[in-house]
């Protein structure tokens, strides 16, 4: 180099090899060692691309060494996916703080990390692809985890390993698989060749490629047939295919090309391969409404087949009964295609598949039927439920529960998953239709439960939490684990904390989490279904004495240890516990028999009961006996006009002695109750953490 060096990063990256980064002003030169052969690649820093490929190195090189078994490199659990999911997990994992550097391993050979349901907003023109994705391997950084950026090509669970694709086999105690699911843009002839051509005819949000093309075609479209599919099958969020035909529709109609009456420049159809619009009988209703009242032709049971280069489509339509299905030719000038989907084929033909080809798991525990130590969730297992982000921000905190418990030698059933998913429908611009439903297509709203709105009926305060909100809290909360969907957000300890507890909002709304059960030590984890958490005990904070620098720890012969902080009148910071036989203190009858406290403690505490508290308050003003008469005249008349704080404002004393000599009826008190826990129903998260440690802090002292 010409240039000075600037500085030089040493890293390890095995046992007794060291490789280097050293950064110049231009470029940077970076050597590995995690293959047979040191390799030096030069990197242009103005390269994003060149800038990731550096990054994935250092990762690399800065993962903990991996313990081997049988010469292969083990770990306790082993998550395959660095998606929704596997983030999710893995982050979850970590934070329960049971886990040490090197005992998670993550296992996917991608460069980055995208926010797949954003999709949608950047093929409304309303964010870019760029801003919706975050380099793999930082979103690792808060964590211990071992990262192998290479694929899965083989499972061998009868061994426990799995074999990536240079050949190295990685050996596990527990398997997480969560690789998602795999677009399958062949199954269409000709689209994958009608998304390369220029005229942008043929567009998807379904491809970080071709979803940049999406609103340049909306724009440019003035007139003509515009078609927008769904396969038959899984698909990622099934939503997805109308949303893009909705928010078109919306700004056609916005700018003067579509109308309620008369004749529309532009007709929309919406060809879906299944029977309904959509799966939930109350959201279908409500949008079949919205589609009739807008004009958009419906096209039940039309399967994508054939994508023409002469602007035609062909689809696969039933027949009569006994029949072959037929195909029909649509023309188009602009085709919205949703490819079909299915299973990575390293899962569906491996032994852990079942007949559809996903992972499968039991679908209330997310165990695998037939090895126990497997378990999987998100897009890639067969849970019954809708494929989306927010099916993963139920499942993870089951799987992570369960996980822990079958790893401690427990009960690997200690949550249970009900199929909650969740798809906000984007209607228009600024309105979104917020769907919550789990298995069996049943409602289950939280906004609905919460304030009692209906929620088929689309808003604004919905489409501020699909396009602000939740693109925010993905990467800020829930691929850091700490984001439990509907239930908030959960609070933890650093990892390696003496306390290593994790708490959640389900802690401040009744809902105990099943984590508790598997360990003492992961309380408050994950809100989960399981009543059987209601009886572990309360989580307890962290003694503010035990890294104070002036407290002193004094062992007794009990076992337990005694920590006291010296007053700050304590001349010097000689210890105030006696370390003899007898145990006596300061304020304490020392052996001579002199009962006189020192002079450096602080004076005794007044009395706190409230008959010594209602006693001095009687000694600050005599009432007769009059006085007190009239007082309980007034409290029995009207309970609610004279409450303990007037009539001891009307009486010079204290509410304290109010409520001895004179308490309210026991209706009246049943009244306040009520709505002093209506009330803290309102309150906020402030609020609510402000008032949980008050509590925690007075069991403790």
């Amino acid at each position: 180099m010409s240039c000075a060096l600037r500085s030089t990063l040493r890293l390890s990256s095995g046992a007794g090899a060291a490789s280097s980064i050293v950064r110049s002003p231009q470029s940077c030169l970076i050597g590995t060692s995690l293959s047979p052969r040191h390799t030096f690649v030069k990197l242009n820093r103005r390269d994003p691309n060149h800038v990731q490929h550096a990054r994935s190195l250092a990762s690399e090189a800065r993962s903990p060494v991996a313990p081997t078994s049988g010469g292969h490199p083990s770990h306790k659990v082993v998550i395959v996916g660095g998606g929704s999911a596997g983030q999710t997990i893995l982050h979850q994992l970590w934070r329960t703080g049971l886990f040490a550097q090197g005992d998670l391993a993550l296992l996917d050979g991608s460069a980055w990390h995208h926010y797949q349901p954003g999709w949608t907003l950047v093929g409304a023109g309303l964010k870019t692809k760029e801003e919706l994705r975050r380099p793999l391997p930082e979103l690792l950084d808060d964590t211990g985890a071992t990262r192998y950026a290479r694929n899965v090509v083989e499972f061998k669970p009868s061994q426990n390993r799995v074999v990536l694709e240079d050949g190295i086999e990685v050996a596990y105690e527990n398997l997480v698989v969560c690789p998602g699911v795999d677009c399958k843009w062949e199954k269409v002839r000709g689209l994958r060749e009608a998304l390369e051509e220029k005229s942008g005819r043929v567009v998807s949000n379904y491809s970080f490629e071709s979803v940049s093309n999406v609103f340049p075609a909306i724009q440019s479209l003035r007139s003509g047939n515009a078609i927008f599919t769904q396969p038959l099958g899984v698909v990622k969020c099934p939503g997805a295919p109308q949303k893009a035909m909705w928010l078109a529709e919306d700004y056609w109609r916005k700018a003067g090309l579509r109308s309620d009456t008369g004749t529309s420049a532009i007709k929309v159809s919406f060809a879906t391969g299944n029977p309904v619009i959509f799966a939930v009988p109350k959201y279908a209703a409500a949008l079949n409404e919205i589609r009739e009242s807008r004009n958009i032709e419906m096209l039940a049971q039309h399967n994508l087949l054939e994508v023409h280069s002469s602007n035609k489509a062909s689809f696969s339509v039933p027949s009569k009964e006994g029949e072959p299905p037929r195909s029909v030719t649509l023309d188009f000038d602009l085709l919205h295609a949703t490819p079909p989907q299915g299973p990575l084929d390293v899962v569906a033909k491996s032994p852990l598949a079942d007949q559809a080809g996903f992972v499968e798991v039991d679908a209330a525990t997310t165990r695998h039927t037939r090895f126990p130590n497997i378990w999987s969730a998100g897009d890639a297992s067969s849970l019954p439920t809708s494929k989306t982000a927010a099916a993963i921000t139920a499942q993870a905190p089951v799987l992570v529960a369960n996980l822990v418990g079958a790893m401690k030698g427990g009960d690997a059933a200690l949550a249970t998953y009900d199929g909650y998913t969740s798809c906000p429908l984007l209607t228009e611009y600024g309105k979104v239709m917020l769907a919550e439903f789990k298995y069996g297509g049943q409602i289950k709203e939280t906004f609905g439960n919460l304030f009692g709105i209906d929620q088929a009926e689309p808003r604004r305060a919905f489409y501020h939490l699909k396009k602000d909100f939740f693109p925010a809290v993905y990467y800020g909360s829930m691929v850091r684990g700490t984001w439990a969907g509907p239930k908030g957000w959960t609070f933890s300890s650093p990892h390696g904390a003496s306390a290593r507890t994790t708490r959640s909002l389900s802690t401040f709304t009744g809902r105990p989490s099943a984590a508790q059960q598997c360990e003492a030590t992961v309380s408050r984890g994950f809100a989960t279904s399981s009543a059987r958490a209601r009886d572990m005990p309360a989580r307890r904070p962290r003694d503010p004495l035990a890294n104070n620098p002036h407290a002193k720890r004094h062992p007794l012969k009990s076992g337990e240890t005694f920590i006291v902080r010296p007053p700050p009148t304590l001349s010097s910071p000689e210890s105030v516990i006696s370390d003899d036989s007898t145990n006596e203190g300061p304020w304490l009858p020392s052996a001579s028999g002199s009962n006189a406290a020192p002079s450096h403690l602080p004076p005794a505490l007044p009395p706190r009961t409230r008959s010594a508290q209602a006693a001095r308050s009687a000694e600050s003003k005599s009432l007769t006996a009059d006085e007190i008469s009239l007082i309980r005249q007034l409290r029995a008349e009207d309970p609610i006009k004279w409450t303990g704080n007037q009539l001891a404002k009307r009486f010079g004393c204290s509410p304290t002695f109010i409520r001895i000599i004179a308490p309210a009826p026991k209706e009246v008190r049943q009244v306040r109750k009520e709505h002093e826990e209506a009330r803290k129903e309102n309150w906020g998260m402030n609020k609510r953490l402000s008032v949980e440690g008050r509590k925690a802090r007075r069991e403790l002292w």
